[in-house]
């Protein structure tokens, strides 16, 4: 009948929509700097998870400690960036600018306006914590 000679091309599921483990196959990083990498989000993003909920607690007291925990949290973040050869900024760079190929939406060209009526396309929240701190790292 009519739908005899179509013929349909596969497309690849979003990247959000793809298992971590299945993402990471074309990912160039050193395993050793990626697992630096990894450990140093988690710590970092924790810090400073508990230094952002004491800022917003009532109790006055709370609010002056995690303002004096920021400052040794911002001096641990550039005693890591200092760390970084500049083969490991290189491997930073290139997984960043694969981080956006992978992920268009990720690119401020394609970052929508505020009264666009387009759904943005998913982007995981994995992708979006590893490109801030990536950019943060070599920024």
């Amino acid at each position: 009948m009519f739908g005899e000679n179509l013929h349909f091309t596969h497309l690849p599921p979003p990247m959000c929509c793809i298992k971590p483990n299945e993402r990471e196959k074309g990912n160039s990083m050193d395993e050793a700097l990626k697992a630096k990498l990894d450990e140093a989000r988690q710590r970092m993003n924790s810090q400073q998870a508990g230094i952002n909920a004491g800022r917003q607690h009532d109790d006055r007291a709370t609010r002056e400690w995690a303002r004096g925990k920021q400052r040794p949290a911002n001096a641990e973040r550039a005693q890591f960036r200092n760390s970084l050869t500049d083969e490991d900024r290189g491997q930073i760079e290139e997984r960043i600018q694969q981080l956006l190929d992978d992920n268009p939406a990720l690119s401020p060209t394609n970052a929508r306006t505020l009264d666009s009526k387009i759904e943005p396309p998913c982007v995981s929240v994995e992708v979006l914590d590893e490109y801030y701190f990536l950019r943060d790292i070599v920024g």
